[in-house]
């Protein structure tokens, strides 16, 4: 019999899991531990314990739905962080259940949307996402390069470099209300990281350019003010940041942005296999 709990009546042990086993035979391979698994959902994910449910057949954890709630693009938005189920106990109506206390739980705290990231090539999970209302928005494409691959600049722009604080940054895109940024490159997500860089480029008083770049490399906020762009401001950003963390590679994801494409093509980053849609559900 196939009963189902609140994750906050149930050990994070039992959770770990029920995403252990419902991922094991995932697209691409998931070699997470428990540990790192619960630093990483339970933390910059956003999940929360009271918005997760688990299914169970009798003892045994077999399902897993992970949810947590933020303002997103301006809206109180639950995000499905996961939804998993054990090989052998796929289409029997688990995930539909898990799915109806996820989407129950959104609208009792007043949320108007819910949203996920899936794969492009999980077939099975967006036809189910799609039954439920789903619709396919952006396209999340993800670039990469080697320290090495990155061409150095012949001149510096005659401008101040400055380092910033995680305030700075989430204080001027808090002003970009019509920018979408993907949800892991967001402000929240990286609200409580440590040893992550945050620069801006100064002329006097004017803010002209910033960067915030996490502490394995990967950009998360790349901005240049339009009457300075194409002047060598963000290519000078992106090698300072590296100078600061030397890491030995850098990564970036993009949400359907052909002017920030172009750049990264420009600084030798490639193109990765990996695509996702990101889609949303108005309540």
């Amino acid at each position: 019999m196939i009963t189902y709990k609140t994750c906050t009546d149930v050990s994070l042990k039992q959770i770990f899991e029920a995403f252990r086993l419902g991922f094991s035979d995932y697209i691409i391979p998931v070699t997470i531990n428990e540990i790192d698994f619960n630093t990483h959902f339970w933390g910059p994910e956003g999940n929360q314990l009271d918005y997760s449910y688990i299914a169970f057949d009798d003892i045994h954890p077999v399902g897993l739905i992970l949810s947590g709630i933020r303002i997103f693009d301006g809206i109180k938005t639950m995000r499905c962080g996961t939804l998993c189920l054990s090989p052998e106990y796929r289409g029997k109506g688990i995930s539909q259940v898990l799915f109806e206390m996820h989407k129950k739980a959104a609208i009792n705290a007043g949320c108007k949307q819910l949203f996920l990231e899936v794969l492009r090539e999980n077939h099975r999970a967006i036809k189910f996402y799609k039954k439920q209302g789903y619709l396919e928005a952006t396209i999340l494409k993800y670039y990469s390069a080697t320290v090495t691959s990155i061409p150095s600049l012949m001149e510096a722009p005659p401008y101040k470099l400055t380092t910033l604080t995680y305030d700075n940054i989430k204080g001027f895109r808090d002003k970009l209300r019509a920018c979408h940024i993907n949800w892991q490159s967001d402000t929240p997500y990286y609200e409580h990281t440590t040893n992550d860089v945050f620069l801006g480029m100064y002329d006097e008083d004017q803010l002209l350019a910033m960067i915030a770049v996490n502490s394995k490399g990967k950009i998360n906020f790349l901005w240049v003010d339009p009457a300075y762009r194409s002047k060598g401001l963000a290519h000078y950003l992106v090698l300072a940041a590296l100078q600061q963390l030397k890491v030995e590679k850098m990564t970036v994801c993009i949400p359907s942005n052909a002017l920030l494409e172009g750049f990264f093509r420009k600084l030798q980053f490639q193109k990765d296999k990996i695509e996702q849609y990101e889609m949303y559900l108005p309540l």
